[in-house]
């Protein structure tokens, strides 16, 4: 699948005794922002439907149709939190584009965007314009503390940079690192399912009948797939780094 500088600041605090609460003990800001308060980023949860898979792990979820008043920030800070203590810092992600045809040529326009953790799956629509708030993106996808993680993203890191000026600091290539850890040039050209089936040997039958009916699908149907999708990718990247 395939403006103006933006500053970047963001401020971790982590603290390792165990006489303290992990979560609580992480604080993350991704905008400078002196009127956001705690309260305001704990009111944001991941409350769509969740999903079980293969292995018994459990996947929450948020799909968020994003609009000019619309945070997004709470949610791209939780992402953040799970992907750091959960170990990997990494983030799974997968973009989707809207192809628009003028006078013989073609735009790509960013439509919208998934993102996942190990526990986590966010997916944001995205406005045509873009709207001052998915700054908050810009800024998510320049974090130099985690790495993004996709599957087939050379041509999408080329459009982001070249049509939204989007430019992510730290990303892998999951076929790349598989190729080469499995001494399996041509793995580095599959698709998400035909990598994690080469990978994991993972049961593919739910997301097989999601998408064999894709036409028909219900959008919770949809959701469940895009949550097996990244929970499958992280799975490999996990798998890939033992």
């Amino acid at each position: 699948m395939f403006s103006a500088p933006l500053v970047y600041r963001d401020f971790f605090f982590i603290s390792f005794s165990p006489a303290r609460n992990p979560i609580k003990s992480f604080s993350l800001r991704l905008l400078d922002d002196p009127s956001r308060t705690e309260s305001q980023d704990n009111m944001a949860s991941f409350d769509g439907p969740g999903f079980t898979m293969v292995d018994g792990a459990w996947i929450r979820t948020k799909a968020i149709d994003v609009e000019s008043s619309t945070d997004i920030s709470p949610y791209l800070s939780l992402l953040l939190e799970d992907c750091v203590w959960n170990g990997n810092r990494a983030i799974i992600f997968d973009v989707y584009w809207n192809v628009e045809s003028e006078d013989a040529k073609s735009e790509w326009r960013l439509s919208s965007v998934k993102l996942s953790t190990k526990n986590l799956c966010l997916f944001l629509r995205l406005p045509n314009p873009f709207h001052d708030n998915l700054n908050d993106l810009y800024r998510f996808f320049a974090s130099k503390f985690v790495t993004f993680v996709g599957v087939q993203i050379k041509e999408d890191l080329a459009l982001l940079k070249e049509n939204h000026g989007i430019v992510i600091r730290s990303s892998l290539e999951i076929g790349k690192l598989a190729a080469t850890a499995r001494g399996t040039p041509i793995v580095e050209f599959l698709g998400t399912r035909e990598l994690a089936h080469k990978i994991l040997w993972y049961d593919m039958s739910r997301l097989d009948s999601i998408q064999s009916k894709w036409d028909e699908a219900e959008s919770k149907d949809r959701l469940e797939a895009a949550a097996i999708e990244g929970w499958l990718i992280y799975n490999v990247y996990d798998q890939l780094q033992q």
